[in-house]
């Protein structure tokens, strides 16, 4: 696949990012559980013209936003090499994403300041943890059965057994990489799914039929999504070692993978949004919770009353981590690093890997070849045959970087056992060094004119080795 191709795939895997993230933001002017845009307000609060025009503008303003990202998308495809379209999506995702948070955090200070002005309080507001003892355990949702989680779990191992019968070794290591990867995400799957009957339930006013009811849509989507998500998983691992051959099928697996599970979730999110939006419409005009005091710009929840570390979001069906707990101020440090910190260091470190130049020498009777973090040292007594061959035989990544400049790390190369890699795929001449305990190394270095040289250079320090036929 050609640079541009690629990056048009990796466009098209990125994008949906944004306009999920504008539409779930932009959603938020809409009032749930007499919220908008993370403040609470008495039904009389909420129609009035000034709210109305607070929650106009910052709907305005979020589409703006992806307006602007969306157009950002060009100057990637204008960029000469995979790497850096890479390195630019990375920075792209954080601009696309951290901005929309700000604009939030600004709107709902001024709906704070405005509740605050016309006193807007109410009679449940500054309770420690409202919660609602009139609603039955029954009438909440029962859970689902922990055994429908079993059978995707099943058939994300399939590769694995299927990669033990083979008699390659790179096919078993891909095959139960490929097999143990899938079943994590089923395994996650079979975890992750108890946790929302664990957390308190929703709790708008004094109705316990209400609440009952905003409990059981947000267990049941939360539930339905996480099965279609371990299914969606197994079938994958299925898709990939069937079609490991094939580049373009890979690519279409994993469009669909990704097309499946924003459909699953968008579509229980937004069920859940929806009856938060007409099941508690008239809660308002009467007795009413307000948490307000407990969330940080609207959107961060820190309660040390609250004896919880996981929480329910206000709207929708996710969860969140409360501040108050040593648990919730270290994930969202950790958080806070990686967007900051780690996102453009992973963008330099890409360009860094396909610029940085591949060398090799001979020194003190040692094959020395390094690129970047990859290095080989292989004494020469311990070589056992070298080839230059001009055409790369058919290989699969095992672990390691794959672009149409550099594949680097360990592949499954037909024909050799125990490969680490280093070279440009679009070179055409590559240098094999196998050594006494049945190690193989394929590496070349930035031209082909120096790699033929080195392989001269080589030829004549093994004075006493036949190479290969080419």
């Amino acid at each position: 696949m050609s640079d541009l191709g690629a990056t048009i795939f990796l466009l098209v895997c990125c994008y949906p990012v944004l306009p999920i993230m504008a539409a779930v933001m932009a959603n938020e002017a809409k009032v749930k559980k007499n919220i908008a845009i993370g403040c609470t307000l008495p039904l009389t609060a909420q129609h009035d013209p000034r709210v109305q025009e607070i929650c106009r503008e910052y709907k305005k303003r979020v589409w703006r936003w992806f307006f602007i990202m969306t157009a950002a998308l060009i100057p990637a495809l204008l960029l000469p090499r995979f790497s850096l379209a890479l390195a630019y999506m990375f920075i792209w995702m954080l601009a696309a994403i951290a901005p929309s948070f700000v604009l939030f955090a600004r709107y709902n200070g001024r709906l704070r300041a405005l509740k605050k002005e016309n006193g807007w309080l109410s009679p449940y507001g500054g309770t420690v943890v409202a919660a609602d003892l009139g609603a039955k355990p029954e009438e909440l949702g029962k859970p689902l059965s922990r055994w429908l989680f079993i059978p995707p779990l099943l058939v994300s191992l399939i590769p694995c057994a299927l990669a033990m019968a083979s008699g390659n070794e790179g096919e078993r290591m891909g095959g139960l990489i490929l097999g143990l990867t899938f079943a994590l995400c089923c395994l996650m799957s079979l975890f992750f799914y108890p946790l929302v009957f664990r957390q308190r339930p929703d709790v708008v006013d004094s109705d316990s039929r209400v609440n009952a009811a905003l409990t059981r849509v947000r267990r049941y989507n939360w539930g339905k999504t996480w099965i279609a998500m371990s299914w969606l998983s197994a079938l994958l691992a299925l898709g990939f070692w069937f079609l490991r051959e094939s580049v373009f099928w890979l690519m279409l697996l994993t469009l669909a993978y990704t097309a499946g599970m924003l459909y699953f979730a968008l579509r229980a999110e937004f069920a859940v949004r929806r009856a938060q939006e007409r099941l508690p419409r008239e809660s308002g005009a009467r007795d009413y919770v307000d948490e307000d005091q407990y969330w940080i710009w609207g959107l961060f929840y820190c309660n040390p009353d609250d004896r919880r570390t996981l929480i329910n979001d206000r709207t929708g069906m996710g969860m969140g981590m409360n501040l108050a707990k040593p648990a919730g101020k270290i994930t969202m440090g950790l958080v806070a690093l990686i967007l900051v910190i780690g996102v453009p260091l992973a963008a330099v470190w890409l360009v860094a890997i396909d610029f940085t130049p591949r060398g090799a020498r001979i020194e003190d009777g040692e094959l020395y070849f390094q690129h970047f973090t990859e290095r080989y040292e292989i004494p020469l007594d311990e070589i056992s045959e070298t080839e230059l061959l001009y055409e790369l035989p058919r290989a699969a990544r095992v672990a390691g970087t794959g672009m149409d400049t550099l594949c680097e790390g360990r592949f499954d190369v037909e024909g050799y056992e125990n490969v680490r890699i280093s070279l440009d795929p679009g070179q055409d001449c590559y240098i094999v060094v196998l050594t006494d305990e049945g190690l193989t190394r394929i590496f070349n270095l930035m031209t082909r004119e120096e790699t033929e040289a080195f392989y001269a250079e080589l030829l004549r320090a093994l004075p006493e080795q036949r190479p290969a036929p080419t």
